[in-house]
Order: C-alpha cells, then sequence, then structure tokens
C-alpha cells in the first residue's frame, strides 16, 4: 500500500513539474525567444531526471534488494550529485543555453514538491485522509 502511494506520489509530482515547465518554457519564450525556451526545458529535462535518479536511490536504501550492492547505490547518488554541476558547467562554458532559463526550469520541479504539499496539507489530495491515520 505504501509503494502505491508513493507511486502516485511521484506521478503527481511528474505531472506538476511538467506542467510548471511547460509553462515556465512558454513564459520564456515569449519573453526571450527560442533559445532560452529550449534552455527552460532542458533544465527541467535534468530536474526531472535527477528526481527520477534521487527516488530510486532512496528505493534502493529504504528497501534493498539482496543482491544489490550498496557501493552501486553509493556510486550512483554520487554520479547523481555530480551531473547538475556537471551539465550546468558545460552550457555556462560552452555558451549554448540560458543560464537563468535552465536553472528556472530547474526549478519547476522543486516548486512542483512546494505545491504538492501546500495541497497535501490543504487536504486537496483524496489520499491525503489515509496518511493522516
Amino acid at each position: 500500500m505504501a509503494s502505491q502511494r508513493s507511486a502516485s506520489l511521484e506521478r503527481r509530482l511528474f505531472r506538476i513539474g511538467l506542467i510548471l515547465t511547460a509553462t515556465a518554457s512558454l513564459v520564456a519564450f515569449l519573453w526571450s525567444g527560442l533559445a532560452a525556451a529550449v534552455s527552460c526545458i532542458a533544465g527541467g529535462a535534468l530536474a526531472a531526471v535527477s528526481m527520477h535518479w534521487l527516488n530510486r536511490t532512496v528505493s534502493a536504501v529504504v528497501s534493498p534488494h539482496p543482491r544489490a550492492s550498496k557501493r552501486s547505490v553509493l556510486l550512483g547518488y554520487v554520479i547523481r550529485l555530480m551531473l547538475i554541476p556537471l551539465c550546468l558547467y558545460a552550457m555556462l562554458r560552452l555558451h549554448f543555453l540560458s543560464i537563468p532559463a535552465v536553472v528556472g526550469g530547474f526549478a519547476a520541479f522543486t516548486f512542483a514538491a512546494l505545491i504538492e504539499g501546500i495541497l497535501e496539507a490543504a487536504g486537496r489530495r483524496p489520499d491525503s485522509d489515509a496518511r493522516a491515520e
């Protein structure tokens, strides 16, 4: 039951994050053009990959498989932490994307978690009553 709630929460977070990324990309396109919109989408995609990777890592730590190596879980976590700054550094160094737009797209998934938390606290989610018990 808990894994079903977790999967449902993850789907809602991704949905909200995608909506926020699409909205931010549209605003960036209208305000600064195509390069800013593509940058925003790139930041949102980086955040989505990072969030999915973090979810897999936490799941591996919380409910480990007997054959899974602790070193591989740790290595995956470290690689995930290095992914974000390395991608941002490459974008900055090669000057092919707008850094503020990338950061805006990346922040969309953080705001998705904030929005989901507010909706949970307000009781706007169907399973929020079940979690309180």
